[in-house]
């Protein structure tokens, strides 16, 4: 999966529905490996033959990446939602708000 997301990702001149592709399949690898740590956090068999600081170690760079994520998502929800509201006030002819 990684490699294949790899090889997709160099593919050189993309264009935007290639692009809208690689995120596709770029969530659906994540989909899979975060059911895959799900089973794994819900195991407690699993999860005991981790140190503390193993699961210390674990915690932080999963929360890292997340927090990330998310701030990355609030970015890109709020441009969305810009020029969504852009492009329904040209459709409606409406220049400003007052």
């Amino acid at each position: 999966t990684l490699k294949q997301l790899r090889k997709l990702m160099s593919t050189p001149n993309m264009d935007r529905l290639d692009l809208v592709r690689v995120m596709r399949f770029a969530f659906g690898a994540l989909g899979q490996s975060l059911a895959g740590w799900m089973q794994w956090i819900n195991s407690p068999e699993i999860m005991s033959t981790f140190s503390r600081e193993e699961l210390e170690e674990m915690a932080k760079t999963i929360t890292k990446m997340v927090e990330e994520f998310i701030e990355y998502d609030i970015k890109v929800t709020e441009e969305g939602m810009r020029k969504g509201l852009a492009k329904r006030r040209a459709r409606q002819g409406i220049r400003f708000v007052i």
